[in-house]
């Protein structure tokens, strides 16, 4: 396989898992030792997603794009997930 098309899956893998973290982190299906953690993995793996979307981007141009639209929303659910808890709850 190409490394450029593993990077496009990667791309896209990176953000399935952020969210599959952050539905067990409301459901608790599986208990993780730490707490709050899985909303805070997208500000860590998201913007690996994004340069490895950018890199893939000429192979692989649907895959990256999804890519990166997938990788900034998960980027961006951190800050939306603050800013509505303190709107909701109060300071």
């Amino acid at each position: 396989m190409n490394v450029k098309k593993v990077a496009a899956i990667f791309s896209i893998i990176i953000p399935i898992i952020s969210a599959i973290l952050i539905i067990n982190f409301f459901m608790g299906v599986i208990s993780i030792p730490w707490q709050g953690m899985p909303v805070f993995f997208p500000l860590l793996l998201s913007p690996i997603g994004i340069i490895l979307a950018f890199v893939s981007i000429k192979t692989n141009k649907r895959f990256a794009v999804y890519g990166i639209v997938l990788n900034a929303i998960m980027f961006l659910f951190p800050f939306f997930w603050f800013i509505g808890g303190t709107l909701l709850f109060g300071p």
